[in-house]
């Protein structure tokens, strides 16, 4: 399984074995090609990305309206509305937060 790291400032924190991704349009291109290939996949989100109009509750977003698989998700975002945001969208569509 593959572990991606959404953030566009910081980098993935030692001791994880993540890929860094740092914007939307990289992250869904990735989102698609798991999907299509049946790679399982999970994400750390951060909510805050430099877009203005996209942000880690946008992949979520993206994740559900196109009901891709992902194996489980984390939110390290410092944004406590955007971590809630993230959060209640993908759990109440059944994905599975882990620590």
């Amino acid at each position: 399984m593959y572990w991606f790291y959404l953030d566009d400032e910081r980098g993935v924190p030692a001791g994880y074995d993540m890929i860094l991704i740092s914007d939307y349009q990289a992250m869904i291109k990735i989102i698609n090609m798991c999907a299509e290939h049946h790679i399982d996949f999970a994400i750390d989100f951060d909510h805050d990305l430099s877009d203005p109009y996209y942000s880690g509750y946008t992949v979520a977003k993206y994740i559900v309206e196109h009901q891709i698989p992902m194996n489980c998700f984390r939110i390290h975002s410092m944004n406590p509305v955007g971590r809630r945001n993230i959060r209640e969208l993908l759990t109440h569509y059944g994905y599975n937060e882990v620590n």
